[in-house]
């Protein structure tokens, strides 16, 4: 009688597991629509990091005009101790001279990660939209012969027009003004 039960016990219990199976709905493989939530962050394809990776490629080169190439006339430019550049042309005087100090810059260990932000955690520092998060090591030889190496982080915010609008650069900026004092600026 104990065998007969507990082989009803079992049937019993595979019938009902296979009656829930069926009555899960199939997962929506169609197109997302307008009432499909967007997740708050969204990773995006690398191409996307194009005009990053184009203006560093600039830069390394001397060519402050070919780094500014994507940024909007009114780009506003934040380092992270506080200070900044506000419009195109103050980047472009600022970086005209820290290149007379130069005698090379190289970049190693170079990431990018676009990124599309739909959903804002801190609204009046992570704007809505497209950014680009770009990590280098960067390799500066002075013209005094000086070397520094150092890490350097980048975000670079496009607004509509697809222009680079904000830009804030996390940087240590005590080995590099070791490194140029005497320096004209």
């Amino acid at each position: 009688m104990k065998k007969i039960l507990f082989g009803v016990f079992i049937s019993l219990f595979f019938i009902s597991c296979a009656e829930k199976a069926e009555e899960k709905p199939a997962s929506d493989t169609s197109a997302p629509t307008a009432e499909t939530k967007k997740p708050a962050t969204e990773v995006l394809d690398l191409s996307e990091a194009d005009g990053v990776r184009a203006g560093s490629t600039a830069f390394l080169k001397g060519d402050i005009d070919g780094m500014t190439a994507s940024f909007d006339d009114n780009v506003r430019y934040f380092f992270s101790g506080g200070d900044s550049l506000i419009g195109k042309q103050k980047v472009k005087d600022y970086y005209t001279g820290r290149w007379k100090l130069f005698d090379s810059v190289m970049y190693s260990e170079t990431i990018l990660l676009p990124i599309r932000i739909n959903e804002s955690q801190s609204p009046q520092y992570a704007t809505l939209g497209k950014w680009v998060l770009s990590w280098n090591f960067v390799h500066v030889k002075y013209k005094n012969g000086k070397w520094v190496h150092f890490w350097i982080h980048t975000d670079y915010h496009y607004n509509d027009a697809g222009k680079v609008n904000t830009v804030v650069q996390y940087i240590d900026r005590q080995p590099i003004m070791e490194a140029t004092k005497g320096m004209a600026k």
